[in-house]
């Protein structure tokens, strides 16, 4: 179909946005992490990705430039997840019920997403680390029902799930060490942003391979019933 062909091209400019954003938010990031507030300028390993939408870096330092880049470049990210979610079941198989399921976990974990970037920890505190763990839930939900439908699907379903697989084990362990040390007066461990950043890596590259899949099939070669 024309129309998801178009959404295929849609998500990975939004994704594109993202990333031309956050490299702009990163380079006007003033300084300071969990670890170390006073550290110069971002650190990819060290700041988590919503340090960069704190209107007030962690080092005390003016940021509301920098917060409005990042905070624009996640909402593309959003935007590419949502398209992704609403594209991910075009892969399964055509008997697969879970495809309600991946579209409305995946969605729902787009919009808290969405309230998570908008309410920075430094103005809004725990609440947005709860939000975080919410949309996190939600999308660990939408990802392993895909993953064990992609697996039973069509040989080349299943190189998407083993990629899809990736992201589900790094993505729950990262929200089970963020849990764990929740509430704890020291600052995060290092293995929380770092896992962090390479989930999000995958996560991408997930996001690349199935809007690409969705670009380069041709109408006349996709399976029967695939929607």
């Amino acid at each position: 179909m024309l129309w998801m062909r178009r959404s295929a091209l849609a998500t990975l400019f939004c994704l594109s946005g993202f990333a031309g954003l956050i490299a702009i938010s990163m380079r006007l990031y003033p300084g300071g992490n969990w670890l170390d507030r006073s550290a110069p300028g971002h650190r990819f390993w060290f700041n988590f990705w919503c340090d960069l939408t704190q209107p007030v870096s962690l080092s005390g330092v003016d940021n509301h430039v920098g917060a409005f880049y990042g905070e624009l470049g996640m909402l593309c990210f959003a935007a590419s997840l949502a398209g992704f979610f609403w594209l991910l079941p075009r892969q399964f198989a055509r008997q697969a019920s879970s495809s309600p399921w991946v579209r409305g976990f995946g969605e729902c974990a787009v919009l808290i997403f969405v309230a998570v970037t908008l309410m920075p920890s430094e103005r809004f505190g725990a609440l947005h680390a709860y939000l975080a763990l919410a949309s996190g839930g939600f999308g660990i939900l939408a990802a392993a029902c895909a993953v064990v439908s992609l697996w039973r699907s069509h040989t080349r379903a299943r190189r998407l799930s083993v990629l899809g697989g990736l992201v589900l084990v790094l993505g729950a362990f990262d929200a089970l060490v963020f849990l764990h040390h929740l509430n704890d007066a020291a600052p995060p461990p290092l293995v929380i942003p770092a896992v962090q950043k390479i989930a999000g890596l995958l996560l991408s590259a997930w996001i690349i391979a199935v809007a690409w899949l969705e670009i380069a099939v041709q109408p006349s070669t996709r399976r029967p019933g695939s929607g």
